[in-house]
């Protein structure tokens, strides 16, 4: 098997990275892994040139441009110059089981109109695209080791892309900044006619994120309303800002504790962002 290409974006967690890396390079699947270094402080850039193998290829941005926008760098590159029919992208802080890359390239090598692949979390779910709840988990019962699921979106955390899909739809929208920006380029891809699959037995885990939780809160409520406006339309976008909106105030009078990703100031302000078409990295503390 030629090597696969794998690009993993990092930004100021080296050693959670360091240790993605080295699972992903014991997956039994030769890859050329680039780590893309998305404007991290100064320690933590000097840790993964100290740490990681050599032959891992290091590039720096000199400011962060998201999830989306820093793989965008290394996408236009491999396009232009690669040849190799798909390619590998993971979080810095993707866990995968054994056999989970050799599962995903496998079910591409089946399928030349699977465009994107993703594996499956522990628990048993795919994930769905609504005009009301924007991106929401489906519960289903799990199929056999190898097999292929059709989804509305992938999940980001770690995912085969084929290489004629991109060229044929494009690459990762940069107002999303990060949270939503996969999911965008999994509907677009099933727009255009590829499938979007999720492999079972294929599995990661992605046990923490650091990522603040006013960050999160803000792009999860703002990047959905660009989402449904994208795929549903205005109309459906403004219907799923008013249900936002409720949820946050029923969320504040009857939970004492709400979940780690949640901040109603956030919220507020992302769909006020949305509103004023204010695009890519949040402003928000």
């Amino acid at each position: 098997m030629p090597e696969v290409d794998l690009f993993v974006v990092h930004w100021n967690q080296p050693a959670l990275c360091i240790a993605t890396v080295a699972v992903l390079c014991q997956q039994g699947i030769s890859l050329r892994v680039t780590v893309i270094d998305n404007d991290s402080g100064a320690d933590a850039y000097e840790q993964l040139q100290r740490e990681l193998d050599p032959s891992i290829t290091i590039v720096r941005l000199d400011d962060n441009k998201g999830w989306g926008g820093a793989l965008n760098v290394i996408l236009r590159h491999w396009l232009r110059s690669e040849t190799n029919p798909y390619c590998l992208i993971s979080a810095h802080d993707a866990m995968p089981e054994p056999d989970c890359l050799r599962l995903l390239v496998a079910a591409a090598d089946e399928d030349p109109r699977l465009g994107i692949a993703c594996p499956q979390y522990p628990e048993p779910f795919i994930s769905r695209l609504s005009r009301w709840r924007g991106v929401y988990p489906e519960t289903v019962v799990p199929r056999t080791k190898g097999s292929v699921q059709e989804v509305d979106v992938p999940h980001g955390t770690l995912m085969l892309v084929r290489r004629q899909c991109l060229d044929e739809i494009g690459l990762f929208d940069q107002r999303y900044f990060a949270y939503g920006d996969e999911h965008d380029l999994g509907a677009r891809a099933v727009r255009h006619g590829w499938k979007v699959v999720l492999v079972w037995g294929s599995i990661v885990t992605n046990p923490a994120t650091r990522t603040e939780n006013s960050w999160r809160s803000y792009l999860f409520a703002r990047n959905s309303l660009f989402l449904v406006n994208a795929y549903f339309g205005r109309s459906a976008a403004t219907l799923r800002a008013v249900l936002i909106l409720l949820n946050t105030l029923r969320l504040l009078a009857f939970h004492r504790e709400n979940g780690p990703a949640f901040s109603a100031r956030a919220r507020w302000k992302a769909v006020r962002d949305y509103f004023s078409g204010c695009t890519g990295r949040p402003f928000v503390s």
